[in-house]
C-alpha cells in the first residue's frame, strides 16, 4: 500500500477540519429550509407585510389629514412695504422729500375666509383620507386573495405533477413487460405503440403541471419575495364558509362589510363633502388691511385702514355651475355604488354555487368513485395473485385510481377557490387571520 507523504496528509487533514463545519452548516440550512414549509395561513399573513402599495395608501391618508388641518386655518397674513406718490417727472423726480403726498408705507393685510368654508374644505380632505384607508383595505384583501389563489394553484400543480409521475412509472413498467412479450411473440407490437402514445400524453400533462407550478410560484413571488421559494406544507386546509341561512339573508345585507362596497360608499361621502364645499362657495371672502405711511418735509404721517369684499357678479355662471357639477358627480358616485352592489351580489351567488356543486362532487368522489376504483384495483390484484394473467389490467386499474385522485384534487381546488372568493366578498376576518383546520391532504 502506498503511503502519502506527511505534508500531503497534513494538508488533507487541514482541509477536512475546515470543510466539515461548512458542510455541516450547509446541511443544517438545507434541512431548515426543507422543514420550514410555507402554509396557506402563513402566506396570507406574510402577503401584507412590507407592501409598498399599502404603505403608499397609508401615507396618502396621512397627507390628506395634514392638509385638512392646514385648510381649517386662515391664510397667512401679508406684510406690505412700499413708497406711495413718488414724483416721477420734472425736477422733483424720485425725491422723497419734495412732494407732500410722498410717503413710505408699511402695512398688514389679512384675508378672512368664512369659517364654514374652511370647515367644509377640512371635512372634504378628511373624507378623502378615509377613502384612502378603505382603498388600503381593498388592496390588502385583494393581495391576500391573490396570494391564497397562487398558493392553492402551486399546491395543486405539485400534487398533480407527483400523481402524473406515478402514472408514468406504471406505464414504463408495463411497457417493459409488453415489449418483452412482443419480442417473444406473445403480444402484438401495437400494444407497445399504444402505451407509447399514452406515455407521451402523460408526460405532456406532467409538463403542463410543472408550468402551472412555475407560473403560480411567480404569482407568489410578486407579493412574498424570497418566501415564495420555500416548499409548501404537505396539507391543504380546506376552508368552509359559514352557512348562516344563506337563503334567509339577502346578499345586500351580507355584503355590508365588503371592502369594495365600503370604498364605494366612502367615495359617495367624498362627493357629498365636495358638494357642500361648492355650495358654500356662495359665501364671499373678505379681507382687511391696516397701514402706516411716513411722510417727509415736516408733513404729518398717515394711517390707512381698508376692507375688501369679493363681488360675485355672475353667480349663475360661476358658483351655481360649480354646485351643479358637484351634484352630478354625487349622483354618479351613488349609481356606481349601486352598480358595485349588484356586481358583488352576482359574484357572491356564483361563488356559492361553485362551492356547493364542488362540495357535492367531492362527496360523490369520497363515497362512490374513489372506493369503487380502489375496490376494483384490489380485486384485480387478488386475481393476479391467484394466477390469472391479467397484469395489464392491474396496471390500468392503478392508473384509474391515480386519475380519480387527480380529478378529486381538481374538485378540492375548485371548492377551495370558491371558498376564497366567498371569504373575500364577505370580508371574512377569520379566513384572513387564522385558517380553520377542517381539511387534510387529499
Amino acid at each position: 500500500m502506498k503511503i502519502l507523504p506527511l505534508g500531503v496528509r497534513l494538508l488533507c487533514s487541514w482541509l477536512l477540519f475546515f470543510a466539515y463545519p461548512l458542510h455541516a452548516e450547509h446541511l443544517m440550512q438545507a434541512g431548515s429550509f426543507a422543514t420550514n414549509r410555507l402554509s396557506l395561513a402563513e402566506a396570507i399573513e406574510l402577503s401584507i407585510q412590507r407592501q409598498p402599495l399599502l404603505q403608499s395608501l397609508d401615507e396618502a391618508a396621512k397627507a390628506s389629514r395634514s392638509a385638512a388641518i392646514a385648510e381649517a386655518q386662515l391664510p397667512d397674513p401679508k406684510v406690505k412695504l412700499g413708497i406711495i406718490n413718488l414724483p416721477a417727472t420734472r425736477q422733483d423726480a424720485f425725491h422723497v422729500d419734495r412732494e407732500p403726498m410722498t410717503m413710505t408705507s408699511i402695512g398688514l393685510e389679512q384675508e378672512m375666509v368664512p369659517q364654514a368654508k374652511r370647515e367644509a374644505a377640512a371635512h372634504y380632505l378628511n373624507a378623502e383620507a378615509r377613502q384612502y384607508e378603505t382603498e388600503q383595505l381593498v388592496s390588502q384583501r385583494s393581495i391576500q386573495k391573490a396570494v391564497a389563489i397562487a398558493w392553492l394553484e402551486t399546491y395543486a400543480a405539485q400534487r398533480k405533477s407527483a400523481l402524473y409521475q406515478q402514472i408514468i412509472d406504471t406505464m414504463q413498467a408495463e411497457r417493459k413487460v409488453a415489449l418483452g412479450a412482443a419480442s417473444a411473440g406473445g403480444n402484438p407490437l401495437s400494444d407497445v405503440l399504444k402505451l407509447d402514445a399514452q406515455l407521451a400524453a402523460a408526460r405532456d400533462k406532467s409538463l403542463m403541471a410543472q408550468l402551472e407550478e412555475r407560473k403560480a410560484r411567480a404569482g407568489l413571488a410578486r407579493w412574498l419575495g424570497e418566501d415564495a421559494k420555500r416548499p409548501l406544507s404537505d396539507e391543504m386546509q380546506l376552508y368552509t364558509p359559514q352557512r348562516r341561512a344563506w337563503a334567509a339573508v339577502s346578499p345586500r345585507a351580507e355584503l355590508e362589510d365588503n371592502p369594495q362596497l365600503m370604498n364605494a360608499r366612502q367615495q359617495e361621502a367624498v362627493a357629498v363633502s365636495d358638494l357642500d364645499r361648492a355650495q358654500l362657495g356662495r359665501l364671499s371672502n373678505w379681507s382687511w388691511e391696516v397701514g402706516y405711511g411716513k411722510r417727509f418735509a415736516g408733513q404729518s404721517d398717515m394711517v390707512t385702514f381698508q376692507v375688501a369684499f369679493d363681488l360675485q357678479t355672475d353667480r349663475a355662471h360661476r358658483q351655481d355651475q360649480r354646485t351643479a357639477e358637484k351634484q352630478l358627480l354625487l349622483e354618479r358616485a351613488r349609481k356606481l355604488t349601486e352598480d358595485r352592489h349588484r356586481e358583488l351580489s352576482a359574484a357572491l351567488e356564483a361563488a356559492r354555487a361553485e362551492w356547493e356543486i364542488a362540495e357535492a362532487r367531492e362527496q360523490e368522489h369520497q363515497q362512490r368513485l374513489i372506493p369503487a376504483a380502489d375496490a376494483r384495483l384490489k380485486l384485480l390484484e387478488a386475481a393476479y395473485r391467484a394466477g390469472r394473467p391479467n397484469l395489464a389490467e392491474v396496471w390500468q386499474a392503478k392508473r384509474d385510481v391515480l386519475e380519480v385522485q387527480i380529478e378529486h384534487l381538481n374538485i378540492l381546488v375548485e371548492r377551495q377557490r370558491a371558498a376564497i372568493n366567498i371569504a373575500f366578498l364577505l370580508n371574512d376576518e377569520h379566513f384572513f387571520t387564522a385558517q380553520s383546520a377542517t381539511g387534510s391532504r387529499p
